[in-house]
């Protein structure tokens, strides 16, 4: 047993010492509007943390799959009712895309993918919800677009427009998807010279 486990470790270090990844960290407001069949409902401002490492595959390192782990307040107003309120963390995996060549001290990206985030707590019109009233587990989609300027030898700074959707209501037995605007910056450090 204990041969097994040094060699599947043995693996995994080879493994990643080849391989080119990035840790990046970015954050920024979030206009979120909640919703709603029955009220009317305006966009409210909130932030975004999101916190990722990203494997880089392909040629030129052009796609990656990077696993964010994200902070997100988001609020939205109802209409005679008062401010509805949530704070979420999660996780979202996303696929993305560089243009340009590999040496591009500039390069546009696009990233894609699913969000798995918790409902921390839930609040409308300053009053928070039961824990039975909002869904703890919500499902959505994150679609980004940006540019990367590298810095350095293994710096960039990177700066991302997008929008995010929800799949799953957040108010219990009541259509209230979520729908987002972000822009956020951030700086990426790259381990190993992922352009080459």
């Amino acid at each position: 047993m204990k041969k097994l486990v040094f060699f599947v470790l043995l693996i995994m270090c080879i493994t990643t010492s080849y391989g080119q990844y990035r840790w990046e960290v970015s954050a920024g407001p979030t206009f979120s509007t909640l919703n709603l069949d029955d009220a009317e409902t305006s966009s409210g401002t909130g932030f975004y943390v999101n916190a990722g490492y990203g494997y880089l595959m392909g040629v030129r390192a052009r796609t990656s799959i990077v696993f964010s782990l994200e902070l997100l307040q988001r609020t939205s107003e109802i209409e005679n009712v008062g401010d509805a309120k949530t704070l979420q963390v999660g996780l979202n995996p996303k696929f993305r895309y560089l243009f340009g060549a590999g040496k591009d001290r500039f390069r546009a990206f696009v990233n894609v993918g699913p969000s798995f985030r918790v409902n921390t707590n839930f609040e409308v019109g300053d009053v928070e919800l039961e824990d039975d009233a909002y869904e703890k587990l919500v499902i959505g989609g994150v679609y980004g677009a940006g540019f990367s300027q590298m810095i350095g030898e293994m710096f960039d700074i990177m700066a991302e427009v997008g929008v995010m959707n929800d799949f799953v209501d957040n108010i219990t037995d009541t259509n209230s998807k979520f729908f987002d605007i972000y822009a956020r910056v951030g700086v990426r450090f790259r381990i190993y010279d992922a352009r080459r």
